[in-house]
């Protein structure tokens, strides 16, 4: 790996001059170290031999695209903490006085998914792309309007609202200004990447003869949020989730008609669940419309979009993408959890003991009110892990929790307009709970108590937090599996499926399970 190491430094001292060769060494060791960390924790778990993963050309082609991007985050990161650490007291007093938007919490997940070994990886982009269109740069990404002919495009359930009624008006006129036809054409929503490297390549005739039109004098500007492809468009008000052929951690980020179909009808069809039985403090942000090009079936998810909620602005509280918790603020260089539960012990004159106490058991009950409390009502899986799930914080405390994207959701049959050929049906409350296991407690819950361990506070502790939630869940709708009474569960295999092509024998691995308390 040594030509590479040296090429890698290159390459970002092109870009980062005022970091010195030295300093982006051991940013980039840094890097390595905490990729392959990774690595050996996942080859002991899921029981690879880890000679078949430095093997595999594949696998380490995306390893070391991991470890080069991962060095970039935390060169940004060390560039942050020099200009603004000794300005403020913590990264939410930067938040007010720079007058930013929550999208900066999505912006600063500085090393990504917490376990995942490619968690940086992004196949496709060389270095400048990923300085722009990566969350952690803050840099705006240009979202494309493009009018496809009617025959050639399908929309999803197009929702109305103030804004995007007002941008169609300015579409409409644009258009009537240019001569062009609007009423013979569909609007998509591209992003710039897409749709200069995929579809004007592959769609060239489309191009020259107008049925299909990019609008770049209307392009909307939008910031990236933690899943590089979802954009937050202010002129839009909304969340656009858009197609990229790029390979992010394990996939390849396409916007499939049948995740849009089903996006729409089980978020609704949860909220409603949620507003009508009482989740006081659990919320879905909705996604509500879509389109995409019919031309090419294989290609219908790599031109597409989907619309999604923008979590309401509220002036007196702050809503953070779980992942940011377990992020170090480059204010303090404390994990963001830690400056929440500082605000605690500040505001409430509480210990750190006690305070983190009250901070995971909150947390912990209204997480758990929105995923498992759903899983034995209603038999839903919702996959709310830390890149899925924003915690809306106020003064230090954590008073509810949004769940969103509906990709990895299980659910028995529900009569809900799903399709079917997504494999989200099944009859197994098994598979609600292996969803569980692994996105909410293994992939949520337990990485917070792993931090707070850091920090001193005993895992023990908060395991007793989690486990008795579950137990008063248990006294109001009894499981058909008690996750208490397991010695282990699940977690997927997220090495075993790059590895292996047909992954599917090998999805979960069993691990111990710090619930489980054996009768004496």
């Amino acid at each position: 790996m040594e030509i590479v190491f040296n090429e890698h430094i290159q390459d970002i001292r092109n870009y980062f001059q005022d970091f010195s060769e030295e300093d982006i060494e051991i940013l980039y060791k840094k890097a390595q170290e905490e990729v392959m960390s990774r690595i050996n924790q996942l080859a002991e778990f899921e029981h690879i031999d880890q000679d078949a993963i430095f093997k595999d050309g594949r696998l380490m082609n995306e390893i070391q695209d991991s470890i080069r991007n991962l060095t970039l985050s935390y060169i940004q990161f060390e560039q942050d903490h020099q200009q603004y650490a000794d300005q403020f007291d913590n990264i939410f007093e930067f938040v007010e006085k720079h007058h930013l938007s929550d999208v900066f919490f999505e912006q600063s997940v500085t090393e990504g998914h917490p376990f995942h070994p490619m968690t940086k990886t992004k196949l496709g982009f060389d270095i400048n792309h990923v300085l722009k269109f990566s969350p952690e740069f803050r840099q705006s990404v240009k979202i494309i309007p493009v009018l496809c002919d009617t025959s050639f495009a399908d929309e999803i359930q197009m929702t109305q609202s103030i804004e995007l009624d007002r941008f169609k008006q300015k579409v409409y006129a644009y258009c009537h200004a240019q001569q062009i036809p609007f009423e013979n054409y569909t609007l998509l929503f591209i992003h710039e990447w897409q749709l200069e490297h995929f579809m004007l390549e592959q769609f060239e005739e489309f191009f020259t003869h107008q049925f299909m039109i990019p609008l770049y004098d209307l392009a909307v500007e939008s910031n990236p949020l933690l899943s590089f492809r979802t954009l937050d468009a202010e002129e839009l008000n909304c969340i656009v989730k858009t197609a990229v052929n790029v390979q992010a951690t394990s996939a390849v980020r396409n916007v499939s008609p049948a995740s849009i179909r089903n996006g729409i009808a089980l978020s609704e069809f949860v909220e409603r669940i949620y507003r009508t039985n009482g989740y006081d403090n659990s919320y879905i942000q909705k996604d509500l419309a879509g389109g995409y090009v019919n031309i090419h079936k294989e290609h219908a998810n790599k031109c597409s979009y989907m619309l999604r909620q923008r979590i309401p602005h509220d002036s007196d509280s702050h809503h953070l993408v779980c992942g940011s918790l377990i992020t170090k603020s480059f204010i303090t260089k404390k994990h963001i959890l830690i400056e929440c539960i500082e605000t605690i012990m500040k505001s409430q004159k509480m210990t750190f003991e006690s305070a983190t106490k009250l901070f995971l058991t909150e947390y912990t009950h209204n997480l758990l009110e929105a995923t498992y409390r759903l899983i034995l009502e209603e038999g839903i899986s919702l996959e709310a892990h830390m890149q899925n799930s924003t915690v809306e914080i106020k003064d230090g405390m954590p008073i509810s929790i949004h769940v969103r994207d509906f990709g990895g959701v299980r659910l028995f049959d529900r009569n809900i307009n799903v399709d079917a050929s997504t494999g989200l049906i099944t009859e197994s409350f098994e598979d609600l709970l292996s969803v569980f296991s692994h996105a909410v407690l293994y992939n949520h819950l337990f990485q917070i108590v792993q931090v707070l361990e850091t920090y001193g506070y005993k895992q023990g502790e908060g395991y007793i937090i989690i486990r008795n939630t579950i137990a008063e869940h248990h006294e109001h709708c009894a499981p058909d599996i008690n996750i208490l009474e397991q010695p282990t569960f699940n977690i997927k295999s997220l090495l075993k499926m790059r590895i292996f092509s047909e992954g599917y024998d090998y999805q979960y691995t069993k691990i111990n399970n710090p619930l489980y308390v054996e009768d004496k």
